[in-house]
């Protein structure tokens, strides 16, 4: 439970980044809120793959933030500011990240 204040800082803060780069007012920060929420579940569903099962370090989940909101601000900026197009990289960043450092970890080990 040590991870629960560090990663709340961060869903706070994602919610905050998308609420004001969006500039839309109230729907902003609720599309951030969830948004902040669906990577981190879905780091966690992608946990399941490590050999630390079931749970997202909040390392993690705050450089995956770091990834996954400027690169929605791209998606956003060059789709015209459509805003399900923040949709897209958080799945794309929420998808690849628990990849590729379960793929790191491996190979840590092998050495």
């Amino acid at each position: 439970m040590r991870t629960f204040p560090a990663s709340f800082l961060t869903w706070a803060l994602m919610t905050v980044a998308i609420g004001l780069i969006t500039s839309v007012g109230w729907p902003g920060f609720v599309m951030g809120a969830v948004f902040g929420l669906s990577l981190w579940m879905m780091l966690f569903f992608g946990s399941y793959a490590t050999p630390r099962r079931g749970s997202v370090s909040a390392r993690a989940y705050t450089t995956a933030a770091l990834i996954a909101v400027p690169l929605g601000f791209v998606f956003f900026l060059l789709s015209g500011q459509n805003l399900a197009m923040w949709a897209p990289a958080i799945i794309l960043v929420g998808a690849i990240f628990p990849a590729t450092t379960s793929m790191t970890s491996e190979t840590r080990r092998a050495r």
